[in-house]
């Protein structure tokens, strides 16, 4: 990974505070791994102000102080940086990762709470990590990450003399399960959605983008790995596929029927991919999907990763859903599931993954990457990184170490259950416990007992 440093000043989580009975013994700096603190260049006899972004939370300096001469607090703007989803250590960590393409590194540890909510109440099985005769992560190179997108028959037809009749499905092979969602992005600019979309080539996936704001620029900087959407209302007379389309997808509206059997007739060697708002009754409209041949079938969240709707269900519970259905139908292996919305950091994708999703799309987290500050009131007149200025390059860097981190930290999950292949994990519940289903078990077992004295 090539380090992408960051253009806005640093937001440190912890402020490392210098009092002025320092004696400038150094032991500070003898004592920090991170580089926090360092001679001042303009005179080696004194500390310089310590680098505060870079403390990890280890206290290593402090202790080591002996003239007590060093505090520690959370800083004031980190701990408004966050809302919802997106928490104030979340934005931080896609920062860091974004920035160096490394697994993030916390000095302290976690301590916080080992339960919370959505995927935070979701627990992997980690069992093969204790075994020392098992690879685990050191034999990452034999984990595969390549996921496909496309139909797939359920059976193979052949004729009389052998010869298969049986159409092979145009597939699309991806070597990491994400591809990057930019449809529903608020503010964008040519820059950025061209380093999205030179991302999206060095990383071999593909990146959904609204039909209407696909330039020359940004079809040239990743041909063949360009998604263009179509909104529900559009005709089968409105798709035009820009050169080297494999994908295209539109939404799921009255007329979407008319407008994929026609798009089919018209593009054979083109995958068709169909959009649905998830809410009240998604099982049913995926199934309906699925039975009309539709290959790709791309299930929206909300950016919390909610159904839309009263009683909406969270996309751990309802994506679960959505995979026993076809299972039930038995058609779940005919269709790509793809899940969007709701993903805030690496341990989602393959959380989601085993929630039912065959591939997951990255959405706001590519925003965060390029230091977003996930504003309440976002407009390109107000943005505190001025964003728009961002170079395609610069983007292109950041996506690339953000995805290069998340694929590091799932093959040490994978690693870490015993799963040499992504494909594997899709639908495997029984190798996770959810928080929720666990306390509803225990809570019946208790009231099962207070019922019968």
């Amino acid at each position: 990974m090539t380090p992408a440093p960051s253009r806005a000043p640093p937001v440190p989580k912890f402020v490392i505070t210098r009092a002025s009975n320092c004696v400038n013994c150094g032991k500070c700096e003898k004592a920090c791994i991170f580089g926090v603190h360092e001679r001042s260049k303009k005179d080696p006899r004194e500390m310089a102000d310590p680098l505060s972004h870079l403390c990890k939370n280890c206290f290593r300096c402090i202790a080591d102080c002996p003239q007590r001469a060093l505090t520690m607090s959370v800083g004031q703007e980190f701990r408004t940086l966050g809302r919802g989803l997106w928490t104030s250590q979340r934005i931080a960590t896609v920062w860091g990762e974004a920035e160096t393409g490394k697994i993030p590194v916390l000095g302290a540890g976690y301590r916080g709470p080992f339960a919370g909510p959505n995927f935070d109440g979701m627990w992997t099985d980690m069992s093969e990590i204790v075994r020392p005769t098992r690879d685990g992560i050191h034999g990452r190179e034999s984990i595969s990450t390549s996921v496909d997108v496309g139909g797939k028959p359920l059976s193979l037809e052949f004729d009389s003399d052998g010869g298969l009749v049986t159409r092979a499905p145009d597939i699309i092979e991806l070597p990491i399960p994400a591809v990057l969602d930019i449809s529903r992005m608020r503010t964008t600019t040519d820059n950025t959605v061209t380093g999205f979309a030179l991302a999206a080539k060095a990383l071999g996936t593909l990146m959904f983008i609204p039909y209407g704001i696909i330039s020359f620029t940004i079809l040239e900087a990743a041909r063949g790995h360009i998604v263009p959407v179509y909104p529900d209302t559009v005709r089968p007379e409105g798709i035009k596929l820009p050169e080297g389309t494999r994908m295209a997808e539109i939404h799921m509206g009255p007329g979407w029927k008319e407008t994929a059997n026609e798009f089919v007739s018209n593009h054979k060697d083109v995958i068709l991919s169909v959009r649905v708002r998830a809410g009240r009754g998604i099982e049913k409209k995926v199934v309906e999907l699925a039975r009309e041949g539709i290959a790709v079938i791309h299930v929206d969240y909300d950016r919390q990763g909610m159904e839309e709707g009263p009683e909406a269900r969270h996309v751990m519970n309802s994506l679960r859903s959505v995979h026993k259905a076809l299972v039930a139908e038995g058609i779940r292996d005919r269709v790509t599931l793809i899940s969007g919305g709701g993903i805030a950091a690496a341990e989602h994708i393959p959380k989601t993954i085993i929630c039912g999703a065959d591939v997951v799309a990255v959405e706001r987290a590519l925003v965060i990457a390029l230091e977003c500050r996930n504003c309440i009131t976002c407009s390109r007149g107000s943005c505190p990184v001025n964003l728009q200025a961002a170079e395609s390059e610069w983007v292109r860097t950041r996506v690339c170490n953000l995805l290069g981190a998340w694929r590091d930290q799932m093959l040490e999950m994978m690693g870490a259950m015993g799963i040499r292949e992504v494909r594997r994990l899709r639908g495997e519940v029984g190798r996770a416990i959810f928080h929720d289903d666990l306390e509803r078990d225990m809570l019946a077992a208790l009231k099962e007992g207070e019922k019968h004295g």
